[in-house]
């Protein structure tokens, strides 16, 4: 069994004035955590991580406004490929609901800060973290285990599903009582088993990934978007341009997120 990390003393109280106090402080709280290499990287090209350990990757927002959705979005896009870091969030405001609800799909720890310092852990995630001896992504990167305990299948469902719909219609392929005849219409039965099959299995690996279709109607566009909002290909009257990095909300569409 891997051995697990041992708590720090309790941290106490720090006064809040500055982002790189607000910033310091996460680093602190996620040492006394269990994550002991925890520092803070103000002022530098982070992406979004502003405090980097093993096994975790913190952000922290010293703000008045609230926290959304997109925020965390930016968050997770600003995880390394292939990364199981605990991704844990700060403010020192408050949470959307669709940030909270969001933070649940991809497993993010919320927190809110004091200006005394004081951390107060905001969802399931950050109160597991808060109340366990030890916190649950730091033995993840060494001993391959998952932050938020599920199994397997339950982590990967899309993905399993999205493969089982893809090589379905291969069993199809000359079954007598799908393929009746004639030959046109079997022709147009099996494009179309094909075309909705694959469509949906897809669309199911391309969500377990975090790619959502953006829609904007006026005129007709079709986007795809990377989990960090990147334009990744648009379509639009049977156009394909490539991917540009254009802001989702630079104009007035209608997201389809698909994520769960």
């Amino acid at each position: 069994m891997t051995d697990m990390p041992q708590r720090a003393v309790q941290p106490g109280p720090m006064q809040i004035a500055s982002w790189q106090e607000a910033e310091r402080n996460a680093a602190r709280w996620m040492r006394h955590w269990g994550y002991r290499d925890a520092t803070a990287k103000p002022g530098g090209a982070d992406g979004g991580v502003d405090v980097k350990a093993t096994g975790a990757l913190g952000q922290v927002k010293y703000q008045a406004a609230q926290v959304g959705r997109p925020e965390l979005q930016r968050f997770v896009g600003a995880r390394p490929y292939g990364s199981t870091a605990q991704l844990i969030f700060f403010t020192g405001s408050d949470y959307a609901s669709t940030a909270v609800a969001y933070a649940e799909e991809w497993n993010i720890a919320l927190f809110r800060y004091r200006l005394d310092g004081v951390m107060m852990p905001v969802n399931g995630g950050a109160r597991r973290i808060a109340e366990s001896s030890a916190p649950v992504g730091a033995s993840m990167e060494r001993g391959g285990g998952q932050a938020d305990g599920k199994s397997f299948g339950e982590r990967n469902w899309r993905v399993i599903l999205g493969v089982v719909l893809l090589m379905a219609p291969i069993g199809s392929i000359g079954d007598p009582e799908t393929y009746t005849g004639p030959l046109a219409l079997d022709v147009l039965k099996g494009l179309g088993i094909f075309l909705a099959l694959w469509g949906i299995g897809a669309l199911l690996i391309g969500a377990h990934f975090g790619v959502r279709l953006s829609i904007k109607n006026n005129p007709p566009c079709l986007t795809v978007l990377s989990r960090s909002g990147k334009t990744l290909a648009t379509f639009q009257r049977g156009n394909r341009s490539p991917g540009r990095d254009v802001p989702p909300s630079a104009t007035p569409e209608t997201h389809r997120d698909m994520e769960g």
